[in-house]
């Protein structure tokens, strides 16, 4: 697994790539692209809330709605349909609804002469590898399950 950092350090810069699951991956498109995308989809999920809470343990005590109701996992729309390369995304961000917390960037990154506690970087730099296990177990754990479904072997 390698972990890319681009230009300063921001809420949105972090990302990790996966490698090494060619032959899962391989095995999971041979039964259908739709299912296989589905499995890993779920993986990469399983993953990202697993750092999510580790950001949440982060987010100061003060922050108590930051902390309920001011991060998400969702998927990456950039990585999906027609237009994609290959890649399945998924990522943590901010909530933009109407009374969810708007200053999670102001505490994380900083605002002025106010320093950012980075929450968010300690928090994926803290769980990132544990992160990477578990994204790897779930895809193959997914990868039977659909084998057992699909009855081969």
């Amino acid at each position: 697994a390698v972990d890319r950092d681009t230009g300063p350090a921001k809420m949105t810069d972090q990302a990790l790539t996966i490698t090494g699951l060619k032959e899962t991956q391989r095995a999971l498109y041979g039964y259908s692209q739709q299912l296989g995308d589905r499995v890993i989809r779920g993986a990469l999920r399983q993953g990202a809330n697993h750092v999510l809470k580790g950001i949440k343990g982060l987010i100061p005590v003060k922050t108590g709605l930051l902390k309920r109701r001011g991060f998400r996992v969702a998927n990456s729309r950039i990585h999906n349909g027609k237009r994609s390369t290959g890649m399945i995304g998924v990522y943590i961000s901010l909530r933009k609804r109407k009374g969810d917390p708007f200053y999670g960037r102001f505490q994380n990154d900083g605002w002025q002469k106010v320093p950012g506690k980075q929450f968010v970087q300690r928090g994926f730099e803290a769980r990132k590898a544990d992160a990477v296990r578990l994204i790897v177990r779930a895809t193959e754990a997914g990868a039977e399950v659909v084998k057992r479904k699909v009855g081969l072997r």
